[in-house]
């Protein structure tokens, strides 16, 4: 799923990977290390892997960490074992003498983490984790103590028990461990590198090619440093090792090397210089100069903090300026591949001129068949806007001709978007290449394709469709083609083999069938969809079968509100009711949230200490926020500030009541934005306010209820900002569309940043 990459550096919306609910509180005020634990009975046990507590400097440090309780189920911990913001830092590493933080100029940059995990219950069976701990302390030759504090752990309320997110968060300190580090092994370390580099230039499985990325990023040698440059986005196209190659080389104590390494790089013809090169290139850099680390964040001068994040921000684009153009420079000398993915580096990057851009663009299409094969399903699928063209048809039409992907296979949407991208460039060709495909039982090409056909040619195509449905062959896409296009004249066939499986059929099947039967019989429709409502025996559809039928969904609105008192529908009622709802649905989901805090009410007081009840209190909190959401991003009407107020007051727990409290806040601050998503480019979605999601008719029809007179703004991104990239014009072509349909019901939109 394409995301919009945030280019600039915001330094001050650093988060730190723990847990909003494990955050250190107290302990971050003075010295972490001195914490102590505040979980009495629970033990936090740290232990080196494997071997005993000698290392040299430069070998992995591996850590087993164990926890566990006195109290069966009173505290839980969070088992998750990594952070998509670089590092897990639900555990802080402490040493004596201290020692450096090698990833200290990766994270003034900000990263956003998080990421998944489990939560287990912590009793005598101990829940164990592993770390190495050369990713948060880079060790010298000496004799260290070691100890951790964890984050990890935490307990429900007790009665009366105030807490945010609904857990209290508890600090844990482990035993303290010797480790002693002796001076380097020449030897050792040069056949270490040598190893390393094998692995990673030849063929390995993925936890080969790992393990050596890691040796090599923990040696800490000159050696190593300019082995990491040459590595880094070297291997191939996908870079699975490339994580830590990079950390490998902010970790380096060899800082300037690193960066003249990675200069000398640019003119290697056999070097692919991705995106991800020249930004690593011009952060370490910009990081290498204390002068751009930003000082504390203080609110009272939060206009002083964002001028001087904008001046980082320009320097950081000098910076990659100067590296863009020494790789234009260098490109003559690029060959084969390292040239192909080298051009799709600088198109993709946004401080490349527009000139040399639309340079690069003719030289990416001539190298195409240099090109992965699983690049170029990318810029088909993603990043038409880089390639976009008349001299693409060539190319497009081979695709054409090639037999269509298996299902499930990978980038098969890619498939679909070359016929796409064909129909638009040459209609006759297109429909002819869409046309093959959707006759091609063994193929599974998307809906979208159909959209492109005349009513003749979708007629062609349900005949077949229909009777492998009836003879239990079909394609998924058979099921989507009676749901949107099948008529009455086959309603009697589709009544009887749709009731001979009642109860039975796969989610995705019954529910195309049923939205099949509300378009075209709606009486019969809501009789099945009650039945399917009621089957629990052999499949779980029914708990998403509401949200399922969609656009139909409204003709089962009455069942959906009485769903709100079935425990097993509640949740998937409120979210088919908040998105396709009516003004009737609101005022369910009002009564429904009403009642919920009455329920809660008398049990707020109650001991919440076993699992039990801790899963309880899970569930219960997402119902909360399931009714919450929907009741505040409600398709049909308005929850303005005053609502929104009120949907606070109702909620018992403190998970949803930070997202109100944000959207309060927007709307108080005037006009307020559209920011669309372009993914896909031909279908865009859109956020405004609190409401997100919204195709461009729903966009519209949400403006058209605010009041005669709102004035909204609309969002450009430029090419470089997102991926995948989206041209200038079909932004602006949308763009006027909405502002058009919207000033016909008095809204205004104007433009937030002119393209």
């Amino acid at each position: 799923m394409g995301l919009k990459h945030l280019w600039g550096l915001a330094t001050w919306l650093v988060a730190l990977a723990l847990p909003l609910s494990a955050q250190p509180g107290a302990a971050q005020k003075s010295d972490p290390c001195a914490a102590v634990t505040t979980a009495p009975g629970v033990r936090f046990e740290l232990a080196p892997k494997g071997h005993g507590a000698t290392f040299q400097a430069g070998e992995i440090i591996p850590l087993v960490l164990s926890f566990t309780s006195e109290t069966k189920d009173r505290y839980s911990a969070d088992s998750r074992d990594y952070d998509r913001g670089g590092r897990l830092d639900i555990e802080r590493y402490c040493v004596e003498p201290d020692a450096p933080d090698p990833l200290e100029s990766y994270f003034k940059l900000g990263h956003i983490g998080g990421g998944l995990g489990g939560i287990q219950a912590l009793g005598a069976t101990p829940l164990t984790a592993e770390a190495e701990l050369n990713e948060w302390r880079t060790l010298g030759p000496g004799h260290y103590r070691l100890w951790a504090i964890s984050y990890r752990v935490w307990r429900p309320p007790d009665a009366r028990e105030q807490t945010p997110y609904g857990r209290v968060a508890e600090v844990v300190r482990s035993n303290a461990i010797e480790i002693v580090v002796n001076p380097p092994d020449p030897g050792w370390l040069s056949e270490q590198l040598r190893s390393a580099v094998r692995t990673l230039a030849g063929p390995s499985s993925p936890e080969e090619a790992r393990r050596a990325a890691r040796t090599l990023r923990f040696l800490n040698t000159e050696d190593s440093t300019r082995q990491l440059a040459k590595l880094f986005w070297a291997l191939d196209e996908q870079q699975p090792t490339g994580w830590d190659l990079m950390l490998g080389l902010f970790g380096s104590p060899y800082r300037q090397l690193a960066i003249d390494s990675m200069h000398a790089e640019l003119a290697v013809p056999s070097h692919a210089i991705a995106s991800e090169f020249l930004e690593t290139l011009a952060n370490l850099r910009v990081t290498a100069d204390s002068s751009w680390d930003a000082p504390r964040f203080d609110p009272a001068h939060a206009a002083e903090a964002q001028a001087f994040s904008e001046r980082r921000e320009a320097q950081f684009g000098e910076s990659m300026k100067t590296e863009i153009r020494a790789v234009v420079a260098a490109l003559p000398r690029k060959t084969g591949r390292a040239r192909a993915l080298t051009l799709i580096g600088l198109l993709t990057q946004r401080w490349t001129e527009p000139a040399v851009a639309e340079a690069i663009r003719p030289a990416l299409i001539d190298a195409w068949d240099d090109l992965p094969r699983l690049t170029q399903l990318e810029l088909i699928e993603d990043q038409w806007a880089l390639i976009a063209g008349p001299e693409m048809l060539p190319i497009l039409r081979r695709m054409a001709a090639e037999p269509p992907p298996a299902a499930g296979a990978r980038y098969a949407g890619a498939r679909d978007a070359a016929l796409v991208h064909l129909y638009k460039l040459d209609p006759a060709a297109g429909r002819e290449a869409i046309l093959r495909d959707l006759q091609d039982a063994k193929a599974q090409p998307g809906l979208k394709l159909v959209q492109f056909l005349p009513k003749a040619d979708i007629a062609i195509l349900l005949r077949p469709a229909m009777e492998r449905i009836l003879n239990g062959t079909a394609r998924e896409l058979d099921y989507t083609l009676l749901d949107r296009y099948g008529d009455a004249s086959v309603l009697q066939a589709i009544e009887a083999e749709f009731e001979s499986r009642a109860g039975k059929w796969a989610c995705a099947q019954q529910a195309a069938m049923l939205r099949y039967f509300l378009r075209v019989a709606p009486e019969y429709g809501s009789k099945q969809v009650a039945a399917s409502l009621s089957a629990r025996k052999d499949t779980g559809c029914y708990r998403s079968l509401l949200q399922d039928l969609g656009e139909q969904m409204p003709k089962v609105e009455r069942s959906a509100i009485e769903a709100l008192d079935d425990p097993d529908l509640v949740q998937n009622a409120a979210v088919a009711l908040g998105r396709w709802g009516s003004a009737d649905a609101e005022k369910a989901l009002w009564e429904r949230l009403e009642l919920f805090h009455k329920e809660w009410a008398g049990r707020q007081d109650q001991p919440r200490s076993t699992l039990e009840t801790q899963q309880e209190d899970q569930r219960d909190a997402s119902l909360q926020q399931v009714l919450a959401f929907a009741i505040a991003q409600g398709t049909s009407w308005i929850c303005p500030p005053g609502s929104l107020a009120r949907l606070s007051g109702l909620l018992v727990s403190r998970s949803p009541i930070g997202d109100i409290e944000s959207w309060i806040d927007q709307w108080k601050q005037g006009s307020a934005p559209i920011d669309p998503t372009w993914y896909p480019e031909d279908s865009p979605t859109f956020q405004v306010l609190q409401y997100n999601r919204l195709t461009e008719d729903r966009l519209v029809a949400k403006l058209a209820q605010f009041p005669r007179g709102t004035q909204f703004r609309w969002q450009f991104w430029p090419l470089g900002q997102i991926s995948p990239p989206v041209s200038m014009a079909t932004q602006e072509e949308v763009y006027q569309r909405v502002r058009a349909d919207a000033a016909r019901h008095g809204i205004v939109v104007e433009k937030v940043n002119h393209p």
